[in-house]
């Protein structure tokens, strides 16, 4: 009898333990993505397959690899049973099971980090819009009652939400299933002028594309003959090299851009920032030597469409209709085109009023040396896989330090005085203008 008191004592503690094990670690919630187009939405739900199989009653955690080739149908057929939106006055939406995937995560909170990923698209009915409406979510609710489900919108162009920062709007569970979205507060300018200021983010934090369009800048000013760079161009040769450049990469990145962020082309992420380290290199030497002079427009154009690629990964997996990615393309392509001429007004008229001096040799040289050195970091850290001994220094450009924008800055506007004095002065002597002061009388 005097056993009974300690095997109970015994067993308490154990159970104690073994619920303060249980406790620390969270049965994982369902999470809900909404990206919200102008003409439908996209939604993708994650399941935890722990509380998915009970759902099914399929233990889909036991065997997480053969859970969707062997489930998959039954699964995308429960979600379309269990989850509906519909407008604020009751009409339901079309539901449309796109993909039905896995992921694993490694969160050290969680009971489960075995995930199915349902993407689903919803329609609004003929003459409604998708600004307003209602989600209801009883997937797994339905039969594990103590399932929690957290609801984002990670895509809204209106109020300026492109994917980077989802934000929560509503927790659904049982007895309380239904959230209510209103994205009637935004508007598409606001979006737009987010896309913008991605544009000019993307290209002041890719110091990469810069260097690849001012080393072709470098030598637009100047002649090519025998083999080398010589006098300064006329003026409308040097206008029509320097609008070639710009444009053909203009041309390039906006054609790419498009087709990347419509679905209709993809490349390895790797492979373009490399092909966009080679194509500063080969820039540089242009710099160096003429390598194809008066062919500036193909080449930008070219290495172009490479660059484009590279934009398109901030555009990524928006999966907008085709008005929100119009409007979504034509913000964030501005504010590069922005930023690029903001880069090329800083630069450009130092360029135009040392060309072919003695100061303008060493500064076409010195600067194409740079971008060289840079391009050979990258090369070597996104090619081969090795350490960028010039990480430092790229990180420094990206951006650049505001002392070092306004030192370029005013350079640049000293620069452009001296060319409008210097073509003032011109356009006198060419009309017999006589700008010499008379001698004061005494």
């Amino acid at each position: 009898m005097r056993t009974r008191p300690v095997i109970l004592l015994w067993l308490a503690t154990l159970l104690a333990l073994a619920c303060g094990s249980a406790g620390a670690h969270d049965v994982p919630p369902s999470v809900v993505m909404l990206d919200l187009g102008r003409t439908a939405i996209e939604a993708e739900l994650k399941l935890p397959m722990s509380e998915l199989g009970p759902a099914l009653g399929v233990p889909l955690a036991a065997s997480p690899s053969t859970a969707v080739p062997r489930h998959g149908p039954r699964i995308a057929a429960y979600v379309g049973q269990w989850l509906h939106a519909s407008t604020t006055d009751g009409r339901p939406y079309a539901l449309h099971v796109d993909t039905v995937e896995t992921e694993t995560t490694a969160n050290a909170n969680w009971t489960s980090n075995d995930w199915v990923v349902v993407r689903v698209r919803l329609t609004p009915p003929a003459g409604a819009d998708t600004e307003a409406f209602a989600l209801d979510d009883q997937v797994i609710v339905q039969r594990v009652l103590s399932h929690q489900i957290l609801v984002y919108v990670r895509k809204d162009l209106r109020h300026g939400l492109v994917g980077d920062k989802p934000v929560e709007i509503g927790t659904a569970g049982f007895g309380n299933t239904r959230v209510t979205i209103d994205g009637s507060g935004g508007s598409w300018w606001q979006g737009f002028g987010r896309l913008f200021s991605l544009g000019l983010r993307h290209i002041a934090e890719g110091p990469d594309h810069l260097l690849f369009l001012l080393a072709l800048l470098l030598p637009a000013p100047l002649l090519a003959r025998a083999g080398r760079w010589r006098e300064a161009a006329p003026g409308r040769v040097a206008a029509r090299r320097i609008v070639a450049v710009v444009s053909g990469f203009t041309l390039g990145h906006s054609l790419s851009l498009a087709a990347a962020a419509a679905g209709l082309v993809a490349a390895p992420a790797r492979a373009v920032e490399t092909l966009i380290a080679v194509s500063i290199l080969v820039s540089c030497v242009h710099a160096w030597r003429p390598l194809f002079a008066g062919r500036e427009l193909w080449i930008a154009t070219g290495f172009g469409l490479v660059h484009g690629l590279a934009f398109a990964e901030t555009l990524a997996g928006l999966r907008f209709d085709a008005t929100t990615l119009a409007v979504s393309l034509l913000g964030f392509n501005l504010g590069i085109e922005a930023m690029q001429l903001i880069v090329i007004a800083a630069t450009l008229p130092t360029l135009l009023l040392l060309a072919g001096t003695r100061a303008g040799t060493p500064l076409r040289l010195g600067g194409a040396a740079f971008a060289a050195a840079c391009a050979g970091g990258w090369l070597a850290e996104r090619a081969f896989g090795l350490a960028n001994p010039l990480q430092a220094v790229s990180d420094w450009l990206s951006p650049p330090p505001l002392w070092f924008a306004l030192v370029l800055g005013l350079a640049s506007a000293a620069s452009l005085a001296v060319l409008a004095w210097r073509a003032r002065r011109s356009a006198a002597a060419g009309a017999g203008v006589d700008l010499e002061f008379p001698a004061p009388v005494c």
